[in-house]
């Protein structure tokens, strides 16, 4: 008993510096991000994306350290890291660039939907990840819900081989009426020269509302291809039909830069992502880190807020379409069987350097603080990996009374 009172003890004390007991053993602790500025985020549309390295953040993120998180996909194999909460799907199978698929669809043949643990709930699509909100919450215990996302592209060549074509839709939908709201994670032209890319900074509050299904056949149909400099997108602009934009959609694919350079020092106000062929400061940043260490905290704050309430269509389940990668072989040519001017192309296939080309990339849910860090400190929040460590060893003490929270 005395044991347990001090465990008990020490764990309250941990939790005070920002970890949640439950996410001590197998998930990174409850991350704290800063208030979002041009030079620590970039929007792609509903989603704002942190930049680890810029924030001076390690989350590690190897099977055993994300074990008991909700993980989405991952081409890790073997429980627990597959194996999900009930109420959810486990996780769906990325491939490994090497050897595998060059491209990655949920629910597709490279990736068939891996089922349920527990009974089958309603809302479960063969062609998306699914949790019911009820699981998810229980999950999250009163936190945000952030994504993470882990870059692992060839290095051994230039910069361009280390980036990556990725997508996403994730759906609110009420399984009883079929009412749906759609977010994306989706290029939004605004960093100079940088096609497929994002807006510096948090621009999310732009892309609020009910927007409707983009209907993205990544990799094999003739949507969410390359986006020109300058071209209109989401939400006004999209997919390149008969040489016109057709508005209302969010499916260009985004270009996932494995190696970051910036117009000004790291971190700093106005300090934005520009091509590394151009005029930039310093040297480049590198997100392309594997599969062991994450690259990006990926955060809807507008799924947030529908999460911590009201939510007056009454959600019940969240729906993720995951694409990533691409198939150079489909990928258009002119007339003369030659590559389109620039390396780019609209229509089936993808920009040279953007299929899955290494080991595999993942995605898994964690918790994230809704309180944002304010202060000169916040650039280099305390790494959750290291309180983590700190609490397993706590936690291995009284390991014999505590069960595993996955099935």
């Amino acid at each position: 008993m005395k044991l347990r009172t001090n465990l008990i003890s020490a764990l309250v004390l941990l939790s005070g510096a920002g970890f949640s007991v439950n996410a001590m053993a197998g998930c990174p602790g409850v991350l704290t991000l800063p208030v979002a500025t041009t030079g620590n985020t970039v929007s792609f549309g509903d989603a704002l994306v942190y930049s680890l390295p810029i924030l001076g953040i390690t989350v590690q993120s190897s099977p055993g350290q994300i074990d008991d998180c909700i993980v989405v996909a991952t081409g890790s194999n073997g429980q627990p890291i597959n194996t999900n909460f009930a109420g959810m799907n486990n996780a769906f199978q990325t491939p490994s660039g090497t050897g595998g698929s060059p491209w990655f669809r949920t629910g597709s043949a490279v990736s068939p939907d891996p089922g349920t643990p527990g009974a089958p709930f309603a809302g479960d699509s063969p062609n998306t990840w699914d949790t019911t909100i009820a699981a998810l919450k229980t999950f999250l215990a009163g936190n945000d819900l952030v994504f993470y996302f882990n870059h692992n592209e060839d290095n051994s060549q230039n910069a361009i081989s280390q980036n990556l074509a990725v997508w996403a839709q994730v759906k609110l939908s009420n399984s009883a009426t079929g009412a749906a709201q759609f977010f994306y994670a989706t290029s939004t032209f605004g960093a100079p020269g940088l096609e497929n890319f994002g807006t510096p900074g948090d621009q999310t509050a732009l892309y609020t509302g009910p927007q409707t299904a983009a209907t993205c056949q990544w990799p094999s149909g003739p949507d969410c291809a390359s986006q020109p400099n300058g071209t209109a997108n989401f939400p006004t602009g999209g997919i390149l039909t008969s040489g016109a934009i057709v508005p209302g959609t969010a499916s260009f694919m985004i270009n996932a830069q494995g190696q970051i350079c910036l117009s000004g020092p790291v971190g700093a106000v106005g300090s934005v992502p520009v091509p590394c062929s151009g005029p930039h400061v310093g040297n480049p940043i590198n997100e392309n880190l594997g599969a062991n260490e994450v690259a990006n905290a990926i955060v809807f704050p507008e799924i947030n807020a529908i999460l911590r309430g009201p939510n007056p269509l009454g959600f019940d389940t969240l729906s993720i379409d995951l694409r990533m990668g691409c198939d150079p072989t489909t990928r258009n040519v002119t007339a003369a069987g030659l590559p389109l001017p620039g390396g780019d192309s609209f229509g089936t296939g993808c920009p040279l350097g953007l299929s899955e080309n290494n080991g595999f990339e993942q995605v898994f849910i964690g918790q994230l603080n809704p309180t944002l860090c304010v202060g000169p400190n916040c650039a280099n929040v305390p790494e959750p990996g290291m309180l983590a460590l700190l609490g397993v060893g706590l936690l291995a003490a009284f390991a014999g009374g505590m069960g595993r929270r996955k099935i």
